[in-house]
């Protein structure tokens, strides 16, 4: 039986750095070799806006009917204690694939960080963010980032059904991340697989859900004010996942705004943007 263990992972490691490798050259590929490479990283480059805007349309209702009442209610039904600890776990259980692109980029200090982190909110089973307390901020790493940090170009804008914004650059990191997160790919034996699948859906509602809470009178407020909403969400991701790349540097003549922070995958605080803002107790 132990050695079927080991067969097993060794298959499922063998598989996983074939599929990352692959998906890399894909990247390179797709986004850096193009014929075409677009305008300037950080501006828009929307070759399937008709398709895109389809897709937008229909996240929009997801949005209206399902997302934004369910943030809602668990702002106003959860207290922001619990909301607090959800969010501090969630973010500790994204631990090893921030860890694994920090080494990726080359950032030693960036990774010591992260280890530190993952054995002082250890000590909460990540429900407690100690570590903000000790001086190490949460910071959220992609291999969409680590691409960029190697100089692969975004490549087309995309809207992805249900996940929102994106590029081709960052749906081939989505998709390295979930290779190489343990909680996502395990060994696929004693079903393992199917509990994975649950546990990452389970994950994936969870944090739409507080995404929404914490940022929801952002998006209302950008939605209501924008002439071109789409145009908007378009250039506000692109730009903030150019700053990622930059580890928080802005770009040449773009300057911060309210709405910067919007495509993070949390807020940057760890209580409540409204909350913190003042526009609630």
């Amino acid at each position: 039986m132990v050695m079927k263990l080991i067969r097993a992972s060794r298959e499922s490691a063998r598989a996983r750095r074939a599929s990352v490798a692959a998906l890399v050259v894909a990247a390179a590929l797709l986004t850096g070799c193009a014929t075409n490479p677009g305008p300037p990283t950080g501006e828009s480059y929307d070759p399937f806006e008709p398709v895109n805007r389809q897709i937008f349309a229909f996240n929009e209702k997801v949005d209206e009917f399902v997302l934004a009442p369910a943030g809602e209610f668990y702002r106003e039904v959860v207290p922001s204690p619990i909301r607090d600890s959800v969010r501090a776990f969630l973010r500790h259980l994204s631990t090893p694939v921030i860890l694994a692109n920090d080494i990726l980029q080359g950032d030693i200090e960036a990774a010591g960080a992260t280890t530190a982190r993952f054995f002082l909110n250890s000590m909460t089973l990540g429900l407690v963010d100690l570590a903000v307390l000790s001086g190490l901020p949460y910071r959220k790493e992609d291999f969409g980032q680590t691409l960029g940090v190697y100089t692969i170009t975004p490549g087309p804008y995309v809207v992805l059904p249900l996940l929102g914004p994106s590029s081709v650059r960052d749906v081939i990191g989505l998709v390295v991340d979930r290779l190489i997160d343990p909680l996502a790919s395990p060994v696929d034996i004693f079903d393992s697989q199917r509990a994975a699948t649950q546990v990452g859906l389970a994950r994936g509602v969870t944090s739409a859900v507080d995404f929404r809470a914490v940022n929801g009178r952002q998006i209302d407020g950008l939605r209501r004010d924008s002439l071109d909403y789409y145009a908007a969400v378009r250039t506000i991701y692109l730009q903030r996942r150019q700053s990622d790349v930059l580890n928080g540097a802005l770009l040449p003549n773009v300057q911060a705004g309210p709405n910067d922070d919007l495509f993070n995958e949390f807020a940057p605080n760890e209580g409540d943007t409204d909350r913190q803002s003042g526009k609630l107790p």
